[in-house]
C-alpha cells in the first residue's frame, strides 16, 4: 500500500472536481510571468485562458491516476505525469486532442504563438537532454492563493517523491520564478539548467532518489 494514504489530508483528485480544481490552478498561475507573456492582457480573457489550459492538462493526465489534490475541498493540484506518459506514441497524440491541449494556442496572443511554439521546442529539447532515463514529470503544481504559506504545496508532492525513492527514480520540473526555485530545492529538487527566454528567466529543476 501506497505510504500516502496514511496521510488523509492528500488524496488522488476525482474527475469530477477537475473543475474547481482548474480555478485553483488558474489563480495560482495568473502572476506567472512567462505563461502571462502569452496570453491576453484583457484579465477575463486571461482567466479563461488558464482555466482551459489548467483543465486541460487535467484531461491529459486523467489516465495516469498521478494528480493529488487535499481532501474534502481541493486547496491545491499536483499534476504528475508517470515515465509511460512522456513517451511521444498515437496514444499520447490522441490524447492531446481529446484533452484540449490541442487548441491551447487559440488561447493565446496570436502575435505571440510563434514564440509559444518556439518555447515549447526548447522545453521538449532540454527535457530530453536533461533527464533522458525514465522519470517522474511534475507537470502543474498549483495552490489556490488564500491556502498558500500552509504548507500544502510540499503534500501535494510526496506522493510522488515517496514513489520515487522506492523506484530509484529521479523527478523533473521546470519552473519559472526564483520563489519557486526555492521551494522545489528545499523539497529536495536542483537546477540543472537555467535560460532566458524573451526576457523572462526559466529554470529546469531535477530531484534524484534519496536512499
Amino acid at each position: 500500500m501506497d505510504n500516502y494514504l496514511s496521510l488523509p489530508d492528500i488524496v488522488r483528485l476525482k474527475s469530477s472536481d477537475f473543475a474547481s480544481a482548474s480555478e485553483h490552478l488558474s489563480a495560482a498561475f495568473t502572476q506567472d510571468p512567462l505563461i502571462s507573456y502569452f496570453l491576453p492582457e484583457d484579465t477575463a480573457a486571461k482567466q479563461k485562458a488558464f482555466q482551459h489550459l489548467s483543465r486541460a492538462f487535467l484531461n491529459f493526465a486523467q489516465p495516469y491516476n498521478q494528480i493529488y489534490t487535499t481532501a474534502n475541498d481541493p486547496k491545491g493540484v499536483a499534476i504528475w505525469l508517470p515515465p509511460e506518459a512522456l513517451q511521444i506514441t498515437l496514444l499520447q497524440l490522441w490524447q492531446a486532442v481529446t484533452s484540449g491541449l490541442i487548441i491551447s494556442p487559440f488561447y493565446m496572443r496570436w502575435t505571440r504563438i510563434k514564440d509559444f511554439l518556439a518555447l515549447l521546442n526548447t522545453q521538449i529539447q532540454m527535457h530530453e537532454k536533461l533527464s533522458p532515463e525514465p522519470h517522474w514529470y511534475l507537470g502543474m503544481l498549483g495552490v489556490s492563493p488564500k491556502c498558500q504559506g500552509q504548507g500544502i504545496g510540499g503534500m501535494l508532492l510526496q506522493p510522488v517523491l515517496e514513489k520515487s525513492d522506492r523506484t530509484k527514480m529521479p523527478c523533473y520540473l521546470e519552473t519559472t520564478t526564483p520563489s519557486a526555485v526555492r521551494f522545489y530545492q528545499r523539497h529536495g529538487f536542483e537546477v540543472v539548467d537555467q535560460v532566458m527566454f524573451v526576457e523572462h528567466e526559466y529554470w529546469a529543476m531535477k530531484r534524484y532518489p534519496k536512499s
